[in-house]
């Protein structure tokens, strides 16, 4: 099982790991944090399209260069040819600017809150982190893939809580846990992937890392 940010919760209810009731309790909690974080700072976020790592580096850079303090990170790591950036709303821009203009990539502002997956979720990560403590994880009864590190938690209790307040500052690797699944089937099973999420953007997604789907 595998779920983008808020949907690694779900993958980790289906896979056993976390009681239904207690998955809801959290991404409540998670979603009211993350949103009180959001409104401490002017951020947002920006899709890069058809940047690699490399490309969207150079782009972070750039900005930071000229917003001096200010935080921008690569969020997300969707898909071969798609980097989201987060942080402070003038570096985000000043990098979208950038990455049209100079690089000839497609950058596409988010309607989000904030900038999530960042260093200004910070304060967000310690209230979940507190929630977390309280809360009864078990081991998965099948692979279960973590965002921040493309591949399955551990059986550790203490490994997947971890796993899941980093999730709220650091990049998510969903490009990685696709290749996870495409390399390695004899942990992850053979057969179809379904998307159960409203929707078809994961698959979209899943069909630019693996092009036999």
């Amino acid at each position: 099982a595998a779920g983008l940010s808020l949907g690694e919760y779900t993958g980790l209810t289906v896979g056993g790991a976390i009681e239904f009731e207690a998955a809801l309790e959290l991404v409540a909690l998670r979603g009211l944090a993350m949103q009180e974080a959001s409104e401490a700072v002017d951020s947002t976020m920006c899709a890069l399209v058809g940047a690699d790592e490399d490309k969207a580096t150079s782009c972070i850079e750039y900005a930071l260069e000229r917003c001096k303090g200010q935080v921008l990170v690569a969020a997300n790591y969707n898909a071969p040819g798609q980097v989201v950036l987060s942080g402070n709303s003038e570096a985000c821009n000043l990098a979208a600017t950038y990455a049209a203009d100079e690089m000839k990539l497609r950058a596409v502002m988010l309607d989000v809150a904030g900038a999530f997956h960042s260093p200004l979720m910070a304060p967000a990560a310690a209230k979940l982190g507190d929630a977390l403590a309280g809360t009864s994880i078990g081991a998965p009864a099948c692979p279960v893939l973590a965002n921040v590190t493309g591949l399955p938690h551990e059986d550790d209790p203490e490994s997947i809580r971890n796993r899941l307040i980093e999730q709220l500052t650091n990049p998510t690797r969903w490009a990685d846990c696709m290749s996870y699944y495409k390399d390695n089937p004899e942990v992850t099973g053979e057969g179809d992937w379904l998307e159960l999420a409203p929707g078809k953007t994961l698959t979209g997604i899943m069909k630019k890392c693996d092009r036999r789907r």
